[in-house]
């Protein structure tokens, strides 16, 4: 996962002034995630109703899971970047009793999310609440 922490991802999207500026930090962002391995990027992963490329695995073996994704495009690496950030070290329990939309709202990014995008996004957050 990212070196980036939760609250530093979600301050660093906030103080975006401008739509330049959020693409500018997702793009940075996204160069914190560790790439899947194609073999890793199959159709059981693969988030359906995705504008872009989206894969998810999630490792629940313990109380504590793991997640991990990527997608074939940057923005969208950042926007899981900034996901992943609000599940890290969370247990099963937390995680569904979340309210993981008003979380990524936090974020502030919705000059980024077109309507297509939400969607995706949405479709990210349902495969994590239905683990």
């Amino acid at each position: 996962m990212s070196s980036f922490s939760h609250q530093r991802i979600k301050e660093q999207l906030q103080a975006c002034r401008s739509k330049e500026d959020t693409f500018k930090t997702l793009v940075t962002l996204s160069k914190t995630l560790s790439r899947l391995s194609a073999e890793e990027k199959t159709n059981n992963n693969q988030v359906k109703g995705c504008e872009s490329a989206v894969w998810l695995i999630i490792d629940n073996e313990t109380n504590v899971p793991q997640f991990r994704a990527d997608s074939d495009a940057k923005l969208m690496r950042g926007v899981l970047v900034a996901i992943l950030s609000i599940l890290e070290g969370k247990t099963i329990t937390e995680i569904q009793t979340m309210d993981l939309k008003a979380k990524l709202a936090e974020f502030n990014l919705s000059s980024y999310l077109t309507t297509s995008r939400t969607n995706g996004v949405l479709s990210i957050l349902d495969k994590i609440a239905q683990k």
